[in-house]
């Protein structure tokens, strides 16, 4: 079976650059909070400074570079995409970031078994077609006591909403996906409200261009709402987990 050819970057170039840092009216709140989510969570783990961070499905480098940034990591990212490798090795080099990227086909990352501490895959397993077999590969290369931070959008239609999401999952059957492999979570995050993500996505242009300039504003502010949790919003659109390898 076949996976979906992912296209956003041949029509936007490095577009989640441009979405975590583009500033009031070109920024998307929506994965910035997410970026800052795993980047969060990394921070939790306490890892040593020379510890070896894997992004897999990279895409543009954006989610890594925010890795090199602000933890100081050494960072390899992968993707199957050589125009997404093509474009994060290029930003890397214009920002003077260090860091390795590498194209790989299917599900073989190509690196030695246990050699990373920890690996980030940021809203990718819904664009695979078979996600077991991505989560044992992840498994396969992280040491010993290593870690995953794996995110990705919690279904909440019939249907994935969009067309180059595989497949999505409720929380429940996403953490029972992943435990096939890893076992019990250390933590499980819902985050980023529906309510917020339907106002700024409504159809009605004004209205959902005025939402984004509103939640770009807070934003800014350090108030991004998709950054809430659980609570006084009680469903979210996008989970983190956080994954330990069984030693």
């Amino acid at each position: 079976m076949s996976e979906i050819e992912f296209e956003k970057y041949e029509k936007k170039g490095a577009y989640h650059w441009v979405d975590y840092s583009g500033g009031l009216m070109r920024m998307n709140a929506y994965t910035r909070a997410r970026y800052d989510l795993v980047v969060d969570c990394l921070k939790d783990l306490a890892l040593a400074p020379e510890a070896r961070i894997l992004d897999v499905g990279c895409g543009d480098g954006a989610l890594s570079g925010l890795i090199r940034q602000k933890l100081g990591r050494s960072v390899t990212g992968v993707d199957a995409s050589s125009l997404a490798i093509d474009l994060a090795r290029k930003v890397f080099a214009q920002r003077g970031l260090e860091g390795q990227f590498k194209c790989i086909s299917g599900y073989a990352t190509g690196e030695p078994e246990n050699s990373y501490d920890a690996v980030v895959c940021s809203d990718v397993i819904e664009h695979v077609q078979e996600p077991l077999r991505m989560l044992s590969e992840i498994l396969r290369i992280l040491i010993p006591g290593g870690y995953l931070v794996i995110t990705t959008p919690i279904r909440f239609s019939h249907r994935p909403i969009d067309p180059m999401h595989v497949q999505e999952w409720f929380t429940d059957e996403f953490i029972e996906l992943c435990g096939k492999v890893f076992g019990p979570p250390i933590h499980v995050y819902e985050t980023h409200p529906i309510f917020w993500y339907e106002l700024v996505t409504i159809n009605q242009p004004w209205v959902g261009r005025f939402a984004r300039l509103l939640v770009n504003v807070a934003t800014l502010l350090r108030r991004n709402p998709f950054r809430q949790k659980l609570g006084l919003w009680r469903c979210g659109t996008t989970q983190t987990v956080v994954l330990r390898k069984a030693l």
